[in-house]
């Protein structure tokens, strides 16, 4: 390697270091303050996207009008979503109302079972009856007492500062729910235009090459995560239906939102309850829900390697760290944002490199 050549190498090195380093402050800045404000185009362009074949097709029958088709079917497809959702929702006010109304008799039942397994301890410890039951006992009115000692004007205050940002978030994901729909319809009609302008952008190449990293991670990554928590969801449910749970929806929904969260899955709540159960001395409902457990755990060990595999380019470690990365970075949609972000970087700094490596020798003349 001659003179020109290694100081050529070196200028690239150290150019390619503090273009990646300016990528890696730009996208977390994009990510960061512009994506909140963006995702609704975003994820409107996606849905036309998917949608775009069937509003073709819908479109011959009105003589071209691509936006009164694309209205039909996003009408449609809200209505049915809609409807689904109303339905899961009056299934789970259901259950919660049958949980409220049967409070008191659930409440004996524990202190039955809490009984029983605190006099089994005192056998076992060779304590006199009842000295387990009364430590138990202490605790929670220890416990009590703390939550009792709260001011009424404290608990109404909390009660406010709760729940009036959640009624301002809840106004703001209707809107924006809204703006998506709206997007989508005007999309549809345009969606050639969307890829001319793509191609004859000055920044065609740039777009190209995060494009089809987005598009790998949407279609392997988030794609098999959201069949895989909608399958391990219908399991919990099926399995909580074979011991008669009351709460079956709603207990197997929530198990499976947790199962999609990272560092957490079906076990964080189903060997801790088949352990009570068992302790209870419920073996079937216990080995039911232990059964539910290895299901769920194999349909995500073998989705995730089958369909997953390579096909991401990303392996299992460096996914961990990237959305624990994104979890401390961006809170917790940093399980969605972190995987983004870095699939952003990656294509970017890929592109630029490339660009250095074409740029040849004119780095060092």
């Amino acid at each position: 390697m001659n003179n020109k050549e290694s100081v050529w190498t070196f200028r690239r090195r150290m150019v390619l270091l503090l273009g990646s380093g300016v990528i890696v402050f730009l996208v977390y800045l994009a990510v960061r303050y512009l994506f909140v404000l963006a995702s609704p185009f975003i994820i409107a362009y996606g849905i036309a996207l998917v949608i775009e074949k069937p509003v073709n097709a819908l479109a011959k029958v009105f003589r071209g009008k691509k936006a009164l088709a694309s209205t039909l079917i996003v009408t449609g497809l809200t209505i049915i979503i809609a409807a689904a959702v109303f339905y899961i929702t009056w299934l789970g006010v259901a259950e919660i109302k049958s949980f409220i109304a049967n409070f008191e008799y659930l409440f004996i039942m524990v202190r039955q079972k809490t009984a029983g397994i605190c006099l089994d301890v005192d056998g076992m410890l060779g304590l006199s009856d009842g000295c387990s039951l009364e430590f138990v006992c202490s605790c929670a009115d220890r416990i009590r007492r703390i939550f009792r000692n709260g001011q009424p004007e404290e608990v109404v205050s909390s009660v406010l500062r709760i729940s009036f940002p959640i009624l301002v978030n809840t106004a703001v994901i209707a809107g924006a729910v809204i703006v998506c729909l709206i997007s989508v319809v005007y999309l549809s009609g345009v969606l050639e235009k969307v890829r001319k302008w793509r191609e004859n952008s000055i920044f065609r190449e740039e777009v190209c090459a995060l494009t089809l990293e987005l598009k790998k991670l949407i279609q392997v990554y988030f794609k098999i995560e959201l069949i895989i928590m909608l399958i391990n969801a219908g399991i919990c449910i099926a399995g909580l239906l074979l011991i008669h749970n009351p709460y079956a929806v709603v207990i197997g929904i929530l198990i499976g939102l947790v199962d999609a969260l990272p560092f957490f899955g079906t076990g964080t709540v189903l060997i801790p309850w088949a352990v009570i159960l068992l302790l209870f001395r419920n073996y079937y409902a216990g080995a039911v829900l232990l059964s539910v457990y290895v299901m769920t755990y194999f349909v995500r060990e073998i989705m995730e390697s089958k369909c997953m595999g390579d096909r991401l380019g990303i392996a299992p470690f460096t996914m961990l760290m990237v959305i624990f990365t994104g979890i401390m970075v961006y809170g917790i949609l940093g399980f969605i944002l972190g995987p983004l972000s870095y699939c952003m970087m990656k294509a970017l700094i890929r592109y630029f490199a490339s660009v250095l490596e074409n740029a040849g020798g004119t780095w060092y003349t």
